[in-house]
């Protein structure tokens, strides 16, 4: 580690008619990019934008995830994306320091072991349901099925059984959300907002989806105050908080953070699913092993696999290839000074294929993670430090647990070819094809 204490100013600059050179790092084939040579850490000064120091230093990226008083994750978001719009700048991700370590705590315990245990028989209910409407034989678009799976856990696991009424009520008042946050004109501000200064510009019909959605979820949380005596066997995620030690917000609060886990987990969740499948085609070899577990009907065996299919799925595949921080005074990270406003960007990406951490980097090998688990230094999908994904752990069980029920009826047949690629136009990545697979049956 460089004791040496050094100002961006000392370090090398990437000149601004290179800038589009920037994409590479966040595309697979990253060590293609003439960026390399800039070295591990160099520095960006976009016109209109705070400086940034991009750097895959493991030294300054495990300073920067450590420190959890000078940097900033929600500054960042609200800087470059509609993130403030779309959550809400009250909840967790955009909370830093003493606050944010004790929200924290109060919204951990629904995601930890022992309660992630209790959401499995909702898992493979959720896929039971849909199995039988994806074609056998006829390649069909796997992510389209993974929006479904992502949503029907989703509702299911944060909040369990709803009445009937109530619950074609939010069902319906979710997806229109959705929809409104894809909409092209919620899009068009979406990618407006990092070229005016990361101000979001206000989009009311995003505004009065949300309004309807929180309207329900306060609706059912009103109900189950009224009849506490009914919590007591209730395994969903918002009966962890109503009328127990957990329940320090007030209704409207309590629901917008139950908004905000079905948002943060809709779409990453799909993604990650589509981009599994998509691997198991391409890779005949790891779809053999697979078939192997299943057909002796070895669920320990089938289960371990799939735990290394989908580390080394997100690994290659991470639906956001860089993360960031926002220094909030001025500060240093080994070694070097980091002004107030200046912006840390770590390309995960890069560190995911690179050779120094992961021999063979760009081949899809789940092996590589069947005698070892992911090293959190180097195996960064869901970040690192204090602001980790809370979820992480609900993810990675939840992919398998998919994965293995579908498995256990159904074949991924090979497909000829590179894996696809992805989107073109997107800041994470999304697979083009939305992950088009062909089913068989078991």
């Amino acid at each position: 580690m460089s004791h040496a204490s050094v100002s961006l100013r000392a370090l090398p600059r990437l000149r601004t008619r290179h800038l589009g050179q920037i994409g590479g790092l966040m595309r697979p084939g990253t060590h293609d990019s003439p960026l390399l040579e800039l070295g591990e850490r160099f520095v960006v000064t976009p016109p209109g934008f705070p400086t940034m120091l991009v750097t895959h230093d493991m030294d300054d990226v495990r300073d920067l995830f450590a420190n959890h008083d000078d940097f900033s994750v929600g500054q960042v978001l609200s800087r470059f994306s509609s993130h403030d719009q779309m959550f809400g700048k009250q909840t967790l991700i955009f909370l830093d320091g003493d606050e944010h370590r004790r929200e924290r705590r109060l919204f951990a315990p629904p995601f930890q072991s022992k309660a992630l245990r209790s959401y499995e028989d909702l898992m493979v209910e959720v896929v039971r349901r849909e199995l039988p409407s994806w074609p056998i034989g006829t390649p069909f678009e796997f992510l389209k099925a993974g929006y479904d799976l992502a949503i029907g856990v989703l509702l299911g696991v944060v909040f369990g059984d709803v009445a009937p009424a109530r619950r074609d009520r939010l069902k319906q008042a979710v997806s229109l959300w959705f929809g409104e946050i894809e909409s092209r004109g919620f899009l068009a501000v979406t990618l407006l907002t990092p070229l005016i200064g990361g101000y979001t510009v206000p989009y009311p019909p995003l505004r009065r989806r949300q309004s309807e959605v929180d309207a329900v979820i306060i609706e059912e949380i009103a109900a189950r105050r009224a009849a506490p005596g009914e919590q007591n066997e209730r395994k969903d995620v918002l009966s962890r908080y109503v009328g127990t030690e957990l329940d320090q917000h007030d209704d409207a609060a309590l629901a917008r953070n139950m908004r905000g886990i079905l948002l943060g987990a809709y779409e990453t969740t799909a993604i990650t699913l589509g981009w599994i499948a998509a691997m198991l085609a391409g890779h005949p070899q790891a779809m053999a092993e697979v078939d192997a577990a299943a057909d002796a009907g070895d669920s320990a065996r089938l289960d371990a696999y799939l735990d290394a299919v989908v580390a080394e799925t997100m690994r290659l595949r991470p639906v956001s290839p860089f993360t960031g921080r926002r220094a909030l005074r001025d500060t240093v990270i080994n070694g070097v000074r980091i002004p107030k406003g200046a912006i840390v960007i770590v390309p995960i990406l890069l560190i995911h294929e690179s050779p120094r951490h992961y021999p063979d980097p760009m081949v899809f090998r789940p092996e590589r993670f069947l005698e070892e688990r992911p090293n959190g230094h180097t195996w960064l999908t869901f970040g690192a430090g204090p602001h980790r994904c809370l979820g992480a752990q609900f993810a990675l069980a939840e992919a398998r647990i998919l994965f293995r029920t579908v498995l256990e009826q159904r074949r991924i047949q090979a497909a000829p070819g590179p894996i696809e690629p992805p989107r073109r136009y997107h800041t994470g990545l999304s697979p083009a094809q939305n992950a088009r697979i062909t089913l068989l049956p078991r």
